[in-house]
Order: C-alpha cells, then sequence, then structure tokens
C-alpha cells in the first residue's frame, strides 16, 4: 500500500472540507425579540391541520409546509409552548432525513434550538433568569413537566449538531454545547426521569458516546443506557434504532446493529409511540442500513 504524506497547508485543506463549523457555534437565543400576537386567532381545525402536516412529511418541501403551518398557529398565540416545540420537532427531522450538507443541516438544527427556547421562554421564571443573564442551561431549573419536550429537542439538537456539523477541531471547540446539553439531561431527570418511556435515558447513552473518555465520554455507560432506553421503549423506535445507528456501528458490532435495524422495520407503524414521521424516517433509514 502506498502511503501518501499530506502537506501542513493540506491538513488545514482537509479540516476545511471535513468540518465547514471551525470555531464556535452561536446562534440568536429563541427568547431574544418575543414576538407579539398577530391579532389573528388560532382555531382547533389549524392545530389540526397543522398535525395532520406534521404526520406526512416525507420530503423538504412537505417538512417546510408542516413547518409554516405551525408558525401560522404561534403567529396567533406566540405562548404555546406545544407548537413551537412541533416546530422545533420538524425541523430536526427535516435536517436529519432530507438534508444532505452539513450547512443546510446546522441551520435547521440552530432553527430547532431557537423554537425550543422560544417554547421554554413561555415560562415567566424561565424567561426572568434568561434575561437577568443565565445561559438557557442553567435556567432550565425553572421548567417542570409542561417543557419536558422542549428541554428532550433542545438537547437533541445540541448532539445533532456534535455529531453531522463538526470535525475534529469543531468538536474540540464546542464542546462547552455538550456540557450544556448535559445540565438539561440532568434537570430532565429531576422533573421525571420516566418521561416519554426514558426519552432521556437514551440521550444519556448518545452523550456518554459522543464525548472522549477525558470528558466523561464512557462506552459502558453508553451501552447500559442504550440498552436500558430499548427495554424501557419497546413500543417505540428511536431507542433500538439509535443503539443500531450509533452504539453498534461505533463498537463494531455489525450483527447487533442489523438485527435491530430488522426489528425496526418489521414494526407496524400504527400503534407506535412518537411522532409518526420521524417513525417513517427510522424504518426507512434501517431500511437502507440493512440493504448495504
Amino acid at each position: 500500500m502506498k502511503i501518501q504524506l499530506v502537506p501542513r497547508g493540506g491538513l488545514l485543506l482537509v479540516a476545511l472540507i471535513v468540518s465547514p463549523v471551525l470555531g464556535a457555534v452561536n446562534w440568536t437565543a429563541g427568547w431574544m425579540n418575543l414576538p407579539a400576537a398577530s391579532g389573528r386567532a388560532s382555531s382547533t381545525a389549524d392545530r389540526a391541520q397543522a398535525q395532520q402536516l406534521g404526520d406526512a412529511v416525507d420530503s423538504v418541501a412537505s417538512a417546510r409546509t408542516a413547518i409554516q403551518a405551525w408558525e401560522a398557529v404561534v403567529a396567533a398565540q406566540p405562548n404555546d409552548a406545544e407548537a413551537w416545540t412541533e416546530i422545533a420537532i420538524l425541523h430536526l427531522l427535516e435536517s436529519a432525513a432530507f438534508r444532505k450538507t452539513s450547512k443546510d443541516r446546522l441551520g435547521c438544527y440552530l432553527a430547532a434550538l431557537q423554537a425550543c427556547e422560544r417554547a421554554m421562554a413561555t415560562n415567566p421564571e424561565f424567561l426572568r433568569r434568561v434575561q437577568a443573564g443565565q445561559t438557557t442551561s442553567e435556567a432550565v431549573g425553572a421548567l417542570g413537566s409542561p417543557h419536558m419536550a422542549a428541554m428532550q429537542f433542545w438537547s437533541t439538537g445540541v448532539f445533532y449538531i456534535f455529531r453531522d456539523c463538526l470535525g475534529f477541531f469543531g468538536r474540540i471547540l464546542n464542546v462547552r454545547l455538550m456540557d450544556q446539553a448535559k445540565a438539561v439531561l440532568i434537570r430532565m431527570d429531576t422533573v421525571d426521569p420516566n418521561w416519554e418511556d426514558g426519552a432521556s435515558t437514551f440521550s444519556w447513552g448518545i452523550y456518554y458516546l459522543a464525548m472522549p473518555s477525558a470528558r466523561g465520554g464512557d462506552k459502558a455507560k453508553a451501552r447500559e443506557c442504550f440498552d436500558r432506553a430499548v427495554a424501557q421503549g419497546d413500543r417505540r423506535l428511536l431507542p433500538r434504532w439509535g443503539r443500531a445507528k450509533y452504539f453498534y456501528t461505533a463498537v463494531g458490532e455489525k450483527a447487533a446493529a442489523r438485527a435491530d435495524f430488522a426489528i425496526v422495520v418489521a414494526q407496524p407503524l400504527d400503534g407506535l409511540r412518537g411522532h409518526r414521521s420521524w417513525n417513517r424516517y427510522f424504518q426507512a433509514e434501517a431500511a437502507r442500513l440493512l440493504a448495504q
């Protein structure tokens, strides 16, 4: 095998290609510039249509349409935390399932973080804290059960940014984001560790897998969390799909990964818990990986 050395300048070029984000990842927090109500009433039918569109997402275009439908809801009701969280969920799905470049994905992930932060800001104490100078991860101490989904998808957005948008150097420079996600997961476990069949358990698995050992990463803990998440969420596709795609793939257990993917593909879509469009994506992605 012929080994070709890369000149020093070439290393920088490789870094730029692999990691379009070499500096710190920053964004305008979702609780900044709080919008006023549009004056237009939002009806039950509007919400039902937005939910229906969200359940049918299968492309960038349909994701955009569903997001716009939920944006019409929050334009009328800016303090609708559930609607803001739905917007975040759809931004995450648009990026993870349908966007191809790191730049496009980052834009969607940041929009998801902002929507989660806007949902959190419907809590007056959270808003008071961040306006007084606390970070989002510090102010989540004010949040309780009504904002569990916002906290869950905020941490999920951070994990996706870390995985999909940052190369080696970008992860070093932005490890603070993972520390903030950890603080959010700790708050979730304080409020309700069993929320949504232990959703935070799966997120802890992602955290322990993604972090370097010097910063708390631990593959043994990751395995335990993924296994427990699968046991807790037996009617959800995410834990098994994520264990296969992220953990088993990382540790080289290909047969175990294929077994998990096969189970994901075989599940009837009706009757599953979780977001229908996400479940459809999990099955499609599992089928794709099985075919490789």
